[in-house]
């Protein structure tokens, strides 16, 4: 067999599933005989949507061919090390703490390596996560331990399940996109320039990536913080957690450190035992909303809108503001809604969230700015490993307070947020769950970052005529990355030898897939040291 990965080609999109418009098309491209082209499979599809009037998928085949083509190169499967990886008949012991996508990972991997695992997960199952978290967005209870942030698959599970990413050529980005296949994903996850799950899909596919590792001997304990490091020298040898009311002492000789970007107290925590720390700049703002059919209109036109084919249309925005600062849409959830993101009661935090479908009515995106540590200490919260803690922590609380309570949010039109005016209606329907109240955004962040969101959306209103117009804002997005940096060297341990520091909350990844694909790079690295 000799494969070949085609260059990009143009296709109409009422010709994407034509085999024989597509086998004309590619043994033209390649410029061989149909007889030597044995057969095709789309190995990457994105729109190319730049002529409103004819809209196209732009693809890329990998072809089985008798000769060798032109216009292609030559193409290796990338391995995945999940399906390769050999039993190492070892005892060893790994606590893997948290059980978002880095921890379900790392945990997967050396389970079928034979590594004794344990992960520990301060929230719940994926049953009774949803069942929290329904209850809250509803206008129930906030439960601390399980939330939006908290409980089986991380802070990603209540997201749109992007997984936009640099990595899916890779062995390891690869391997993670076929085992949420395996697990339950859509096959289209392999193939499309911008890949999705969605929520409702993601439930199932992280409940059997547990149920996966718990097949190769692992164990799960939900409900279960941990609260300290059992250290014995300069290594880590354990961890204590409490449960339902008892503290547990559990040893290892591993202990991979998964915590996400809201483990605020796991953060002091490790402060205070001597970890090495960063801070790490971040990101902070609003999340805007607008109609899915004006989004959709403005990235597909009149024409295309609809199509069936397109799905939602996602938009990306950069812009540099004038004093230097980046400003950028981030976490754009096509037909999704605003949800109450907090780990904290009395706190305001939003993020978006949507189906697989994506079929709601608006159309939801973060708009950022960046904060460094030159900004905390101008707005004085000080130039420590926290301070961009205690910023975001302050946010929340001021947005809880400009709500007026009961995690109502503060909320605003994007152009009296511009204008400097309190909005006397909002010309979008506001979709976060909980209520929301007009308020004048600005009095809830730095002046600076409040002019650089105005600066920015003014810019974005031009690129997309009428967002700005018909945007509705909604305070405030804190949780866009992990605020510290967990230090580690050699063999990615930390100071603390033995403890494996991996994800976006320990600041090395940004998203699902990076923080799945470092998890395990650190999961390999340590079971080749066995």
């Amino acid at each position: 067999m000799s494969l070949y990965l085609t260059q990009p080609i143009s296709i109409p999109l009422d010709k994407a599933n034509d085999h024989e418009y597509l086998t004309d098309k590619l043994y033209r491209l390649l410029r061989v005989r149909r007889q030597s082209l044995l057969s095709y499979s789309l190995h990457r599809r994105s729109i190319d949507a730049r002529n409103k009037s004819d809209i196209r998928f732009v693809c890329s085949y990998v072809v089985d061919c008798q000769t060798v083509p032109q216009n292609a190169e030559s193409y290796a499967e990338p391995q995945d090390i999940i399906q390769n990886a050999r039993n190492l008949n070892t005892s060893a012991r790994c606590i893997v703490v948290g059980a978002g996508p880095a921890g379900l990972f790392s945990a997967l991997y050396l389970a079928k390596c034979g590594f004794d695992v344990i992960v520990i997960e301060r929230g719940s199952n994926i049953g009774q996560r949803k069942q929290a978290v329904d209850e809250f967005l509803s206008g129930g209870r906030f439960n601390e331990q399980t939330n939006i942030q908290f409980g089986l698959g991380g802070a990603g599970t209540f997201s749109d399940g992007k997984l936009t990413s640099n990595l899916g050529s890779t062995s390891l980005g690869r391997t993670v996109f076929n085992q949420f296949v395996n697990c339950g994903a859509p096959d289209e996850i392999l193939f499309n320039a911008m890949p999705h799950i969605g929520t409702d899909k993601l439930q199932l596919v992280v409940e059997n990536l547990c149920r996966q590792i718990e097949s190769y001997g692992g164990k799960f304990l939900f409900d279960c913080c941990v609260s300290d490091l059992i250290i014995s020298g300069d290594t880590v040898t354990g961890v204590v957690a409490e449960r339902q009311g008892q503290s547990l002492k559990l040893y290892a000789d591993y202990v991979i450190l998964a915590c996400g970007h809201s483990a605020r107290d796991t953060f002091s925590m490790l402060y205070n035992i001597g970890a090495e720390m960063q801070f790490k700049p971040f990101a902070v703002g609003l999340r805007i909303e607008h109609p899915r059919e004006f989004i959709n209109t403005a990235q597909y036109g009149k024409l295309f809108a609809s199509h069936r084919d397109l799905g939602s249309a996602v938009y990306k925005l950069t812009h540099k503001c004038a004093d230097g600062h980046g400003c950028y849409s981030f976490c754009m959830c096509p037909g999704g809604v605003v949800v109450a993101a907090n780990s904290q009661p009395d706190t305001v935090v939003v993020n978006g969230m949507s189906n697989f479908s994506r079929d709601g009515a608006n159309s939801n995106s973060a708009l950022v700015v960046t904060v460094n540590a030159d900004d905390l200490q101008a707005y004085g919260y000080g130039r420590d490993v926290f301070s961009g803690v205690r910023f975001q922590q302050d946010l929340e609380n001021k947005a809880y307070a400009l709500g007026g309570g009961n995690y109502v949010a503060p909320c605003q039109n994007a152009q009296d947020f511009v204008n400097n005016r309190i909005s006397t209606q909002f010309i979008t329907v506001p979709g976060y769950p909980r209520g929301v109240k007009s308020c004048n955004l600005r009095d809830l962040l730095p002046n600076n970052l409040a002019d650089n969101l105005a600066e920015a959306l003014t810019s974005f209103n031009r690129k997309i005529q009428g967002f700005c117009d018909t945007g509705v804002l909604t305070a405030v997005e804190t949780r866009t990355s992990s605020p510290v940096r967990i230090v580690r060297g050699g063999g990615f341990q930390s100071n603390i030898k033995r403890l494996y520091p991996v994800g976006e909350g320990a600041g090395y990844a940004g998203g699902i897939v990076s923080s799945a694909v470092d998890g395990l790079k650190v999961a390999v690295s340590i079971a080749e040291n066995i």
